[in-house]
Parts: C-alpha cells; sequence; structure tokens
C-alpha cells in the first residue's frame, strides 16, 4: 500500500528533476531552445543585400569598411521586417568574442578588408561561409551576392555570403 504521502513527494521530486534538466539545457545553450525561433527569416528567401541604405519593409546590419572610401556607408545585410532579429553584428576589426564569425574579405581590396566579420550567435542555425569570387562558391549552399558598384576596381562584384538553403527557424 502508498500512502497519497509518498506519491505527492515522489510526483514533486519529479517534477523538480525535470525543471532542473530543462534549467541545465537552457544554461547550456542548447541550441534548439536559444535558437529555436519559429519566426527567424529563412535563408535565403527572407534575406536581401543592398548597396544603397536600408530597404523598405527589411531590418539590417550595416556593413561597413571605415578605411575603405568607395561608398561602404550605404551597405546593408538584411531580412524582413515581419521576422525575429537573428542576432547578426558587424566587425571591421577582427572577429567579436562570444560569437561564431564568418571572415568577410576581398583580397583585391587594398581598404584593410581582411580584418571584416560578419558574426552570428554561437547557437545560431546559421552557418555561413564566404566567397570572394564566382568559382569559390561552395557547391549544395544558397548565396547572396554583396556588390558594390561604386567599388568595382577592387573586384566587389562577385562576392557571395553562402548558406544552407532553409536553415533559420527550429520547429
Amino acid at each position: 500500500v502508498v500512502s497519497t504521502q509518498s506519491t505527492g513527494t515522489a510526483a514533486r521530486v519529479q517534477d523538480m528533476l525535470f525543471l532542473s534538466f530543462l534549467l541545465v539545457i537552457l544554461v547550456s545553450g542548447h541550441p534548439d531552445l536559444v535558437s529555436g525561433d519559429p519566426n527567424l527569416p529563412i535563408w535565403p528567401k527572407q534575406f536581401r543585400w543592398s548597396y544603397a541604405g536600408v530597404p523598405a519593409g527589411y531590418k539590417c546590419v550595416q556593413i561597413k569598411e571605415p578605411s575603405d572610401p568607395n561608398t561602404w556607408e550605404d551597405n546593408y545585410f538584411c531580412w524582413e521586417k515581419q521576422c525575429s532579429d537573428p542576432g547578426f553584428r558587424w566587425s571591421h576589426a577582427g572577429a567579436i568574442g562570444g560569437m561564431r564569425c564568418t571572415q568577410v574579405v576581398e583580397p583585391s581590396d587594398p581598404h584593410t578588408w581582411q580584418d571584416n566579420y560578419l558574426c552570428v550567435p554561437k547557437t545560431s542555425n546559421y552557418h555561413f561561409t564566404w566567397a570572394y569570387g564566382t568559382s569559390m562558391r561552395p557547391s549544395g549552399k544558397s548565396c547572396i551576392q554583396w556588390l558594390e558598384p561604386s567599388d568595382e576596381k577592387h573586384t566587389w562584384l562577385d562576392n557571395y555570403l553562402c548558406g544552407n538553403a532553409g536553415a533559420g527557424p527550429t520547429y
């Protein structure tokens, strides 16, 4: 015979163990909990590059190399406004600590592009690669061209940010 009191205590202990388990997963940064926002933008469908300011209907991160005089102050990497912010950050001075960063480099451009990075949270579902030439585009990836027509002499006509099609939301 099991008393009601011991059954209630066992249930509470089981509930506490389950909550502790969830807390450990959340604190450890389990990607399905941290980046599991079903409203994140879908790659590449809900993203856009702009070399002429922030486009209507989009939220963006500015892509700027202050040492480059070729109109980089109006360049943005954007996602549709109705989507959640994917947490992207840009750095023109090295990778950002605590984030997963993709180097954005154009070896033909002399204006210090070797230390530029697009960074995502470490738990992000977005895993990017950079191609500074059309022939470098990875097979099996979907790419968005980063074009700056005013900087064509430094070959900013064939640069691409690439990722896995459909990356973004986790359901």
